[in-house]
């Protein structure tokens, strides 16, 4: 009881003070606080004084009525403070008014500025260099000469057929060709001398001939059972194994050069006239974070489509160190539309009514900001930021933080421009 009583004459001071017309808006909201902690002490306290005067209650039947008025009270002085702090949060929520009811917002003074709208496509990423490998006549394998993952130069032996079969025939014409050879020497002697027939000479000459040929038809046949490397590159894979079957119809190792990639990509036929040959785009990959490059179009294709209503592009990229891999999806990035001195504001501080697109900007009036309704023209918009083709001149103020607590005719105080 003497503790209320003491406090009285605190709170009678601070509603005089309170009431005081020269107090800042600060001062009020501190003397507000101590009010509010007051009112919870005083609460407290009171609670605590009806616990003290529940022992002298002689209508209690038991200790365990007065327990339980101890308990109710103490039920009391928790609701007291989840009181408290409700008040609190909802100070906050209000955190936004200024004096006088003022709605807190934020601007964007209008000036020229230039504005970039893309569109993105997905293209597949391509070895410049790439094949299938495949021996140029059927056969065994009778030997592999390299693994997979191994580098070799240009010309360098992969795979090799049996060529035993081949071997032997060679082997037969060349013993056969020894013999015509001499016998060509000696009936071209005899001839040269005016003895024999000339058909006896011709015959020498067609048959040497002939055998010469047939060994060089075998020994071309020979050299197609060796595979060699087409350019400079990584074997990837190796299909068959040693003693395997390979034939033309079946590739048997599958060769890359990662140096250059091919980028292509299909493009929506409503740009085409918005992208051409020799024009930069950005490349980037999701598989490889941080990676971005400007890249040169080489070709686009004037040829829509029929059945996906596409056209196809096609970029060349340098790939030094091997990190772009071939079927890689890309994400491009293309330029379609560019303005030098452009009005732009966020995206989202754009409504919509009726009448069509409108913002908020902020106008004096009677000595204060109001917020204004202003019509606008929306161009072409790219992330979160959209072109003002109408409406709006340099040095308007745009409400782009608060807009939405904000009304045309509604009293509002700039707390930051931008």
């Amino acid at each position: 009881m003497h503790t209320t009583v003491k406090l009285l004459p605190v709170i009678i001071l601070f509603f005089i003070s309170c009431s005081h017309p020269k107090s800042t808006y600060d001062e009020l909201i501190a003397k507000k606080d101590s009010l509010r902690n007051i009112q919870l002490n005083i609460t407290k306290e009171l609670n605590n004084i009806d616990v003290a005067l529940a022992s002298y209650d002689t209508t209690l039947n038991s200790e365990n009525d007065e327990e339980i008025i101890k308990q109710i009270i103490a039920k009391k002085n928790k609701i007291a403070v989840i009181e408290k702090d409700i008040k609190e949060l909802e100070d906050k929520l209000s955190s936004n008014k200024v004096e006088d009811d003022n709605i807190a917002v934020a601007v964007k003074t209008m000036k020229y500025e230039p504005f970039n709208h893309y569109f993105i496509v997905f293209g597949n990423a391509e070895a410049d260099k790439y094949a299938n490998l495949s021996p140029e006549m059927g056969g065994k394998v009778e030997k592999i000469y390299v693994v997979e993952g191994q580098k070799v130069k240009k010309g360098a032996l992969l795979l090799r057929l049996n060529t035993e079969a081949i071997e032997r025939q060679i082997e037969g014409v060349k013993s056969n060709l020894d013999f015509a050879t001499k016998t060509y020497n000696k009936q071209k002697a005899l001839w040269e001398q005016k003895i024999g027939s000339e058909i006896q000479y011709l015959q020498a000459k067609s048959a040497k001939e002939a055998l010469e040929a047939q060994l060089e038809a075998l020994e071309a046949q020979m050299d197609m059972a060796y595979l060699r490397a087409p350019f400079n590159g990584i074997v990837n894979r190796i299909y068959p194994k040693v003693g395997e079957m390979a034939s033309p119809q079946m590739p048997v190792i599958e060769f890359v050069n990662l140096k250059k990639i091919n980028i292509k990509a299909k493009v929506s036929e409503k740009y085409i006239n918005a992208v051409k040959a020799g024009q930069y785009v950005h490349v980037s990959f999701s598989s490889i974070p941080g990676f971005g490059k400007e890249v040169k179009i080489v070709r686009a294709s004037k040829v829509i489509n029929p059945k996906s209503r596409t056209f196809d592009i096609e970029l060349k990229i340098d790939n030094a160190d091997e990190m772009i891999k071939p079927n890689m999806i890309t994400t491009i990035r293309i330029n379609d539309f560019s303005e030098k001195n452009a009005l732009t504001v966020p995206s989202l501080v754009i409504k919509k009514d009726i009448s069509g697109d409108y913002v908020y900007v902020i106008k004096k009036k009677d000595n204060a900001f109001i917020a204004d309704k202003r019509p606008i023209t929306s161009g072409l918009s790219y992330q979160d930021s959209t072109m003002v083709v109408k409406g709006l001149t340099p040095g308007d103020q745009v409400i782009v933080e608060g807009y939405n607590m904000v009304s045309s005719g509604i009293k509002v105080s700039v707390k930051q421009k931008y």
